[in-house]
């Protein structure tokens, strides 16, 4: 029962992917700064994105329309910090948080950490996400401007990964503050290994109940 357990979790519960956010960054003078990407509709640029949940029942995608923001409260907010950069190698460390809004005021958000690179005239960020988790205030559901699914996700909080963060590089790597500059970010999120051993002691003990 306890590897049954396991298996059902072993790929993504959730997943999210977002376009043309803005991309804002504020230079600190001091080789380090604080970087923003955020849903947007005007500027040149019109946001759109979508949150899945990947397995179980309830499972669905809630699907934000270009040019969502604003028209209801769903958003989109991510912060980083920008921390020992080395400009010779193009690296750099960030930590900070995201908050996905749907149209009724629900929220995904979780914690992020990890490492900034600059290649080939564009950056990108990799990193872990930590102590993720659902926020439902409406009935207990995600909901988009189209699609739908449960927020009763398993194993909460998750554990993750931001699986792409890519943006052109204006000025150079970090070098000045900047401001509407196209982003895109993807993540996948799955139980942390405390909440999966949860799970996995939950089916053993389903199991020996139906002996």
């Amino acid at each position: 029962m306890v590897a049954a357990a396991g298996s059902a979790v072993a790929g993504p519960l959730v997943t999210f992917t977002y376009t043309n956010l803005n991309g804002v960054y504020a230079d600190n003078g001091n080789g380090t700064g604080n970087f923003g990407a955020f849903a947007v509709n005007g500027g040149g640029l019109s946001t759109d994105g979508s949150v899945s949940r990947v397995v179980g029942p309830g499972a669905g995608t809630a699907v934000f329309n270009p040019g969502f923001f604003g028209t209801s409260a769903a958003n989109f907010v991510l912060n980083l910090s920008v921390f020992n950069k080395n400009n010779m190698l193009g690296t750099a460390q960030g930590a900070g948080h995201f908050t996905i809004t749907d149209v009724q005021g629900n929220r995904l958000e979780g914690d992020l950490a990890g490492d900034w690179i600059n290649f080939g005239g564009a950056t990108f960020f990799n990193g872990a996400i930590s102590n993720s988790f659902f926020v439902p205030i409406v009935n207990g559901l995600f909901v988009g401007n189209s699609g739908v699914f449960a927020t009763n996700v398993p194993g909460q909080p998750l554990d993750g990964s931001l699986v792409q963060l890519f943006l052109d590089s204006p000025g150079g790597f970090f070098n000045s503050s900047f401001n509407q500059v196209s982003t895109g970010v993807a993540g996948q999120l799955v139980p942390t290994p405390a909440s999966m051993a949860l799970l996995g002691l939950g089916g053993l003990i389903a199991g020996r109940r139906r002996r």
